[in-house]
């Protein structure tokens, strides 16, 4: 496909009047920097077009896409840091389509965050790893009290979820970049995790919309503080999950003050189980998405067999994980 043309396509349907265009990535998305040439706007131009049709899911439909940026702008409203903001195009819509070599190619457009995107360094200190902490319990907060319509869409985090993580990794196995013996750990972690998972309420207090994709290229530090970005992953999933996530970018040493920043705003008891068994699963999804990309084949067969002595064994022998990864 032609993604020059198609951007080119897309930026028409907007009121630009000489943006310049920046390639940033393609991931899950293709995603351009865009600026009015003469002024400070700035924009994300986002086509919702994955690398891999291993990243393709319901997250990529026009009413997901839809859904998230209705979440966006009403956080923004509530977020008292910048948000993303999306941008409508000449006809009022969220969420532009445009058909190019006869395929449908859907597009947003978001108001650009200024910032620089955090790094490991940042998050050294016991005072930032809490503030993160408070960071995401707000966000946590704010989804439940969020209400939405019947149309809204967005994928879920739960039992499902885990099967097709535990099924891509399985194609790992079968193309030789995962042993036979390591999957099978992986499966007996899987089984585990799966049987605590059966046991979990999905109540107001511990299930809702979350972020899904913590990671240090989805943290922005602005003049205010930290904020998120890039919710193309987010969805309904257990709150524990992005929690999990937040402790995977601190030192070992730091994670408690990452939950008691979490817990200074949305006072309940943190499950460390649960936290050791979200770590696994955000783990394990990032090599099940990698399976598609031959270039990172070497690197999977490196590194698994480090998830299974650090981190399998132990959680399967009942020893405490959480601290030690």
């Amino acid at each position: 496909m032609d993604y020059t043309k198609c951007f080119k396509e897309v930026l028409l349907k907007y009121s630009f009047i000489d943006p310049t265009v920046e390639l940033i990535r393609h991931n899950e998305n293709i995603t351009y920097k865009v600026t009015e040439k003469g002024s400070e706007d700035t924009y994300l131009l986002r086509m919702h077009k994955p690398i891999t049709k291993n990243m393709q899911g319901v997250h990529n439909t026009r009413e997901a896409i839809q859904s998230e940026l209705e979440y966006l702008l009403a956080w923004s409203s509530h977020s008292e840091l910048p948000v993303q903001i999306p941008v409508s195009n000449l006809n009022g819509e969220l969420v532009t389509t445009v058909v190019i070599e006869h395929e449908e190619v859907h597009c947003s457009v978001l108001k650009w965050i200024f910032g620089e995107t955090m790094s490991k360094q940042d998050l050294n200190s016991e005072g930032t790893v809490s503030t993160l902490g408070t960071r995401i319990a707000y966000l946590h907060q704010f989804s439940q009290s969020f209400q939405h319509g019947p149309s809204f869409m967005r994928p879920e985090y739960g039992m499902e979820w885990t099967n097709s993580v535990l099924t891509k990794l399985r194609s790992g196995e079968e193309m030789g970049i995962i042993t036979t013996g390591d999957f099978h750990i992986l499966e007996n972690t899987f089984s585990l995790i799966d049987d605590r998972m059966k046991v979990l309420s999905k109540s107001i207090e511990t299930w809702g919309f979350i972020h899904a994709d913590i990671n240090y290229s989805n943290l922005i530090h602005t003049s205010r503080g930290i904020s998120f970005i890039d919710f193309g992953l987010s969805g309904f999933g257990y709150y524990a999950m992005d929690v999990a996530m937040g402790a995977l970018l601190t030192e070992n040493k730091l994670r408690d003050a990452l939950i008691s920043g979490y817990t200074s705003i949305i006072s309940r008891k943190i499950d460390i189980e649960q936290l050791e068994s979200f770590m696994f699963l955000a783990i394990a999804a990032y090599y099940a998405f990698l399976v598609s990309n031959k270039d990172k084949h070497m690197w999977i067969h490196k590194n698994i067999p480090g998830l299974i002595e650090h981190f399998c064994k132990p959680f399967l022998n009942g020893k405490t994980v959480f601290y030690n990864i």
